[in-house]
């Protein structure tokens, strides 16, 4: 797998979409994401609500 780092510094040198494409092996749009993203930090998984332990005897708590 090539690195991000080494695809925007193909980029930064000149290369065209098509030149660093060819000499990392990745695909076009792969080329254009790492090209246009700055944070490279994974985003975090998305948070479900989660209920209250109590909330099956809410009812008999709130009579």
């Amino acid at each position: 797998m090539t690195d991000k780092n080494s695809i925007r510094l193909l980029w930064r040198q000149g290369d065209s979409v098509a030149e660093v494409e060819r000499k990392t092996g990745v695909s076009r749009d792969t080329v254009y994401k790492y090209r246009n993203m700055d944070d490279f930090s994974p985003e975090p998984p998305a948070r479900r609500a989660q209920g209250s332990k109590l909330d099956p005897y809410r009812p008999l708590i709130e009579s």
